[in-house]
This record gives C-alpha cells, structure tokens and sequence, in this order.
C-alpha cells in the first residue's frame, strides 16, 4: 500500500521517513519529494509498505502527530487519487500547479467549463 505524508519538515531524509514507518513494519520504498531544479524538500513524502494492517496501523499512529514543528497528514492513497494524477502531469514535464493542495480532481474539467457538453 502507498501511503501519503504531508507537511514533514523540510530537513526530513528518506532515511528519516523509512525509519519512522519501520516501527509499524516492513518498508519497501520511502521517498520524500523533491525539487527537480533546486533538490529542495517540497513537504510530502511516499511510503509503500506491503502488508495491508501494517500500513493501516502506521497511518492510524501518525496521522495528526508533531514531527520538528510540523504536524504530519497521513493517508492510504488509493489509485483514483488525485495525487497520482498530479505526479503524471509532472513526470510528463508539465508544472502540476500545486494540485494536490486543495485535493481536486483535473479530470472531466473541460465539460465543466463547456457546460457539461462535451466535444464542443
């Protein structure tokens, strides 16, 4: 499962974030995300851990704590997350624009604008 955290503190390391998930249980992954240009912490971090009730015992445990300051959002993302289609905008080189903040979807969008008539 892969697991969101938001607002961790700038110096935080992968390292940090692997170790802070391994006293729930086994990490496969733990990456913090960083500036491509400046390599800067952009304040979230992903962690893929495999065994379902290990995942949900961490998010549970650390959701809301105070980590340096910083009190961490956790969460179980889910693959219609719109985190991921944020992370597909940016891998493909397009800015992103800060769309997971508000957690809205950039799908069907054009329809709105159009007034729900699509193809116009």
């Amino acid at each position: 499962m892969q697991i969101l955290i938001v607002n961790i503190p700038p110096e935080f390391t992968d390292a940090d974030l692997k170790s802070m998930f391994e006293k729930f249980g086994t990490v496969h992954s733990a990456k913090v995300g960083q500036d491509k240009k400046t390599g800067a912490s952009e304040g979230y971090g992903i962690v893929e851990m495999p065994v379902k009730h290990e995942a949900r015992a961490s998010v549970d445990a650390l959701r809301g704590k105070e980590v340096k300051g910083k009190t961490l959002r956790v969460k179980i993302l889910k693959p219609d997350d719109p985190f991921h289609n944020t992370m597909k905008s940016e891998a493909r080189g397009s800015s992103g624009g800060g769309q997971f903040r508000g957690d809205v979807s950039t799908r069907g969008s054009g329809a709105l604008r159009r007034g729900g008539q699509r193809g116009s």
